[in-house]
């Protein structure tokens, strides 16, 4: 480990987030994935720098090869190899073939210090990068060597060296990054990128699921699908819809109920009219009832008439 990453490790959290802000005050000259609201931020880059303290390089080669990316350390495929040589294991890159003859191939060899009668291997092809669905890709079409360089790299390195990386196991361009043709970061995956056509009109515009297909095959060349994915699967899911209502029978006609408030009726011609009736006739007087008065008279005179027949008199 060197002089200068020894003293940075050394160094108390106030005395390096003086630093920080030293080398944040280059401004422009950080990289632009170190910055945030279009300033470099403290805090990634004092990140960048503990990071690089424990892979055990200067600050300033943590500035240049490793990457935060949605809030992952990275690390280009030039650092990666240069820390697994540094380590004294052995690293050999070839290739075969040529990208325009269909038949390119880079393998990645690596062979530990430690166990020298093993070698861990890679290979990357575009058929592979095809299967994977990274050919379509801008990057890929332009540098399908290098891709498959730095892919190569990876994962050899991942397999025979981790201990090397020390969890820092993956390149930006693995990490969904833009990159260049040395794999280095161009532009986070979650930076705003001006789009290459219309998407949402091109989508809305779709008619049917092959046109759809079509327009998401131009945005993943241009390595703007992932940002658009859900607009095109929400278009997906309506015309797949609109499609099986199409493709389904229609239903049978079906026979006109009856209205519930309609009621049956049959007509009737009216009788003749029916003879009047007679009158009833007069309800007869009641006769006067014997009032209480009278009843107890007329008793009284029956009981003593009775009683004057018995005594003679």
């Amino acid at each position: 480990m060197s002089k200068e990453v020894t003293q940075y490790e050394a160094a108390g959290l106030d005395e390096k987030m003086r630093y920080v802000q030293t080398i944040s005050s280059a401004g422009s000259l950080i990289p632009t994935g170190l910055h945030e609201k279009g300033q470099p931020s403290p805090g990634k880059v004092l990140l960048v720098m503990e990071t690089g303290a424990m892979l055990g390089i200067h600050p300033m080669a943590a500035l240049g090869g490793v990457h935060i990316i949605e809030g992952k350390a990275s690390i280009s495929p030039g650092l990666m190899s240069g820390l697994v040589r540094k380590a004294g294991h052995k690293l050999r890159i070839t290739t075969t073939g040529t990208i325009k003859g269909g038949d390119f191939a880079a393998t990645a060899s690596l062979t530990r210090a430690d166990n020298a009668d093993f070698t861990f291997s890679a290979t990357w092809t575009m058929d592979r990068a095809q299967r994977a669905g990274l050919a379509g890709k801008a990057v890929w079409k332009s540098y399908g060597e290098a891709m498959c360089k730095a892919r190569a790299i990876g994962e050899v390195v991942r397999e025979g060296a981790e201990d090397v990386l020390m969890g820092v196991s993956y390149t930006p361009e693995e990490m969904g990054a833009l990159v260049d043709d040395a794999g280095e970061l161009q532009s986070t995956p979650d930076k705003d990128a001006e789009p290459a056509e219309d998407w949402a009109a091109l989508v809305a515009a779709a008619t049917t699921i092959p046109q759809l297909k079509a327009i998401r095959d131009r945005a993943n060349a241009a390595d703007q699908y992932t940002a658009n994915r859900a607009t095109f699967l929400t278009r997906q899911g309506e015309l797949s819809r609109a499609e099986e209502f199409a493709a389904a029978p229609a239903p049978a006609a079906a026979e006109a109920e009856p209205d519930e408030n309609v009621i049956d009726a049959e007509i009737v011609p009216d009788d003749e009219p029916a003879a009047e009736a007679p009158a009833d006739p007069a309800p007869a007087e009641p006769e006067d009832e014997e009032s209480a008065l009278d009843k107890y008279e007329r008793e009284s005179a029956e009981e003593y008439a009775a009683e004057m027949k018995i005594t003679g008199a």
